[in-house]
């Protein structure tokens, strides 16, 4: 259901009409949709973007309270406690909700709430929906403890939050308190963030922010790292894996046969790369209250500005440097304590982009 019916929209949004596309791709996804309970069983995060679309309403998703981030750190639900990946998508997720944000109503928008629901969309009961979920989408059925506490939140907490003085003395403060750490990220991985998911969401929580605002014409100065021309058409990377692929090039030119005359250049340049993508700094300013470990020192997935140290990249990047035959192959490479940082013995504890006590939210 998910990919369905964002499939579907980016076909309406790209000029298809409701009876048009390859092999009847708008009819037949849309008999799909209608045949499997409507886009009111698209997942969670599809229920976030279609209500950030206007597709949706948010009181038809489950709370996502930016108030998560003031929490304390005995919590087991603070953000610091999940996987990075994860808070980095409902941070501005959270954000978003928060601030109930809906983008304009267009006619097309109106022609797309007729296209998705079996029912008029005005007369949907949108907390009924809130845990409808396509069967094909339920990898993991939830909880009756998780369905307890969205609920706890939805009828109790929600209404306290957007209403005064709670709405002005926490929920505005949460909200600032939000984008601090949208932005925080944003600088520290030079705006590519940590994925495509995240990107997207951090961008538009900033545009929110502010549509003229300098963090957001940082981020669409980035959006050219993911997108890239193929042979049928453009397409979007989840992210780069430049010095993880690096890695294992190079060493699969010194475990083959070839001369060097065939491989130095390659091995020149491999090394170059390695050497330059190396993590020059910690994130910036008190990172361990910004739940962030140190990565001076590492190496990330992709490449320096990324800075998300990853222990197994850490790894394979210092084998390509420290391997005495990548230093026969190649003449310039020069010795270790030319390119390693030098740190204190604590610094060159590498995290594996995973916090160190995982709370049961995790």
């Amino acid at each position: 259901m998910f990919c369905t019916v964002l499939n579907y929209i980016c076909l309406r949004i790209l000029g298809v009409g409701p009876y048009e596309g390859d092999d009847n791709a708008c009819p037949r996804a849309r008999k799909w949709i209608l045949d499997h309970g409507s886009a009111t069983h698209i997942p969670s995060w599809g229920k976030t973007w279609l209500s950030i679309l206007g597709l949706f309403d948010w009181s038809g998703t489950n709370p996502m309270p930016p108030e998560f981030w003031m929490l304390p750190s005995f919590m087991p639900m603070l953000p610091a406690k999940m996987w990075c990946y994860t808070r980095m998508v409902y941070m501005p997720m959270s954000y978003l909700y928060g601030k109930r944000f809906v983008g304009p109503v267009t006619p097309l928008i109106m022609q797309l709430r007729e296209e998705l629901f079996n029912e008029p969309f005005d007369q949907i009961k949108w907390k009924k929906v809130r845990h409808s979920c396509a069967l094909e989408d339920v990898y993991y059925p939830h909880p009756l403890i998780q369905d307890l506490m969205w609920d706890s939140l939805y009828i109790i907490t929600e209404p306290l939050l957007t209403r005064w003085p709670f709405n002005k003395l926490i929920r505005e403060r949460a909200l600032q308190v939000t984008m601090n750490h949208i932005h925080y990220e944003d600088e520290n991985s030079r705006y590519i963030t940590i994925g495509c998911v995240e990107k997207v969401l951090c961008m538009l929580a900033c545009w929110v922010e502010d549509p003229n605002g300098i963090c957001f014409k940082k981020h669409l100065a980035r959006i050219p790292d993911y997108l890239w021309i193929a042979e049928d058409g453009l397409k979007m990377q989840v992210f780069g894996s430049q010095l993880w692929d690096c890695c294992f090039a190079v060493q699969a030119l010194v475990a083959s046969d070839l001369s060097l005359s065939e491989i130095g250049f390659a091995l020149k340049n491999g090394h170059f790369y390695i050497k330059e993508s190396q993590v020059k700094d910690n994130p910036s300013g008190d990172f361990k209250t910004m739940y962030r470990h140190v990565s001076k020192g590492s190496w990330t997935f992709s490449d320096q500005d990324h800075g998300w140290q990853t222990s197994d990249c850490t790894a394979e990047a210092l084998k390509k440097l420290l391997d005495k035959r990548l230093i026969h192959l190649c003449s310039i490479i020069l010795s270790i304590s030319c390119f390693l940082i030098r740190v204190k013995m604590e610094d060159y504890l590498l995290g594996s982009l995973l916090e160190h006590k995982l709370g049961w939210s995790f």
